[in-house]
């Protein structure tokens, strides 16, 4: 179980790495099959944009794969596996594969792969498979550029745990940062007034526990960490305040 200090995330990829005690490390993101060339495709991409002052990239979820994934999973209560689709089918396959007892995210909006659309009737099938599930997180990763209705659907279907946001799709690959920050405070007015008893998982820009505290002022009631990575000595005055 959560307990009161655990209000944090570590976002994926860095989920992979980073382990705090008073964080959930949020592993992957996994595909439903090896896409190769991750290495490769950081150091070709992965750029700061002094312009946007914000982490810009094309990975591309390369990744080993949902086994790889579910193979290094432990079921302490910190650690949470991302998933993505390529294709509407994978998310019965993620059903067929994955244990009822393993926390996910799932990745619905990574803008740096062909575009999928968002298949409600094989989310629906994924989701209402698990109807006695053992598992506490199962949260839906939303864009930034998310529409009333598409979070409205996602709620329709079951999912009472939103992270805001995803990367923001630009030319060139996706942007992290303090850009994302107009978006995802949209997502939690838009929740927070209409739906109240879903929770949220803010993130974007957080590098500073001013950040955290903003986000919590506005009705967030976790928070995601991820290009703070970049600079551990700010990662852990966050963690650690």
């Amino acid at each position: 179980m959560v307990n009161d200090q655990t209000k944090y995330f570590i976002a994926a990829p860095f989920g992979n790495y980073i382990k705090h005690k008073n964080a959930i490390s949020v592993k992957g993101t996994y595909t439903m099959l090896h896409r190769r060339g991750l290495i490769k495709q950081l150091f070709k991409t992965l750029r700061y944009d002094f312009s946007k002052k914000g982490w810009k990239n094309e990975l591309g979820l390369r990744n080993p794969g949902i086994k790889h994934g579910l193979n290094k999973y432990k079921n302490n209560g910190k650690e949470i596996i991302s998933i993505a689709a390529m294709l509407p089918i994978d998310w019965e396959d993620f059903a067929r594969v994955i244990p009822d007892y393993i926390n996910l995210e799932l990745n619905l909006s990574c803008p740096n792969t062909d575009k999928v659309e968002i298949n409600y009737k094989t989310l629906t099938k994924f989701y209402n498979a698990f109807w006695d599930n053992k598992r506490q997180w199962c949260i839906a990763k939303i864009s930034p550029l998310s529409t009333e209705d598409e979070i409205k659907r996602l709620l329709d279907i079951g999912f009472g745990q939103i992270h805001c946001s995803n990367t923001l799709p630009i030319i060139g690959g996706g942007l992290s940062g303090k850009e994302l920050m107009a978006y995802t405070m949209k997502h939690i007015d838009f929740l927070k007034t209409n739906y109240p008893s879903v929770k949220i998982i803010a993130g974007g820009g957080i590098n500073h526990i001013d950040i955290v505290n903003f986000y919590k002022g506005k009705g967030a009631d976790y928070f995601s960490l991820g290009t703070v990575c970049f600079t551990p000595w700010k990662l852990r005055k966050i963690l650690n305040a």
